[in-house]
Order: C-alpha cells, then structure tokens, then sequence
C-alpha cells in the first residue's frame, strides 16, 4: 500500500511541474511574439471603397493616397480662391484614422505666407477631410488599428 501512496504522491507532484511549464511556454511564446510584431507598421492600410483589399500594401498605400488627394483637389477646385502672390509651398497635414474609420485632422503645419495668402486653407481642409468617402480603418493582424498618417499639399501658384 505504501508503494502506492508513493507512487501517486510522485504523479502529483510531475503533474504540477508539467501544468507550470506549460504556462511558462506560453508566457515565453507570448513575450517572443511581442517582441518580434513591428508596432510601427500596419499589415493593410486604410483603403476607400474603390481600393481593392487584395492588393499588396504599397499599392493599397498608393490607392488611398491618391484617393485622397483627387478628393481634396476636387474640394479645392469647387472654391474660387483668390490668390494676389506667387505661392510655392507645402502644407503638411496630419491625420488619424481611427479603428472605426473616422478621420480626424491632427495637425496643418503652413508657414505664414500660405496663411496670409490663404487664411481660409484650414477650412477648406476641414471640410475636405469632413466629406471624404467611407474610410475603412488600416489592419494589423486582422484587427483594425489606429494610424497616424501625414500628408503633404504642394501649393503652386503662379499670377
């Protein structure tokens, strides 16, 4: 009988070593795995409805950029701006778009002369970014994330 108690004694006690380093593994695996995901990139990234979602990511990147970029020159071209100098700028313009696929602006870097020429260029971005089409959010892993992206408007006007 004693032989038994023994044995089951020494069952118990390989049992609970076997259950901890199981949970050791996966605390390993866990930590390995964090390491080894780049937090500092996206696996898909933001895509309008006329971007194809299969496609790889530069060109996903492209679609959306460019996407974007037609809709702001078409909200631009709906305004008669008046300009009485010669411009030659860039606007920088820093957006997040959310895990649901809002988009809001962050920031409008423009140096004084843009400001002076175009005070009204904010509100023209504003509601640029306020009528963009449906914007689904950028994936990481399948799960949608926030993105910051920045976005550079080359202002060349000529009298």
């Amino acid at each position: 009988m004693q032989k038994y108690w023994g044995f089951l004694i020494c069952l118990m006690l390989v049992s609970c070593d076997f259950f901890t380093s199981q949970k050791e593994a996966k605390d390993e695996i866990l930590k390995r795995e964090r390491k080894e995901i780049n937090w500092n990139d996206v696996d898909k990234y933001p895509l309008f409805d006329k971007c194809d979602e299969t496609a790889p990511r530069d060109q996903q990147r492209l679609c959306f950029q460019e996407t974007f970029t037609l809709h702001f020159l078409k909200t631009l071209q709906q305004k008669h701006l008046v300009v009485h100098k010669n411009l030659n700028d860039t606007i920088r313009v820093e957006l997040l778009i959310g895990k649901e696929g809002n988009v809001t602006i962050l920031n409008i870097k423009k140096n004084k002369k843009v400001a002076k020429e175009i005070p009204e260029i904010d509100t023209l971005i504003a509601y640029s970014v306020e009528t963009l089409p449906k914007v689904y959010p950028a994936l990481k892993r399948n799960i949608p994330v926030n993105i910051k992206i920045r976005f550079p408007i080359i202002l060349k006007v000529e009298e």
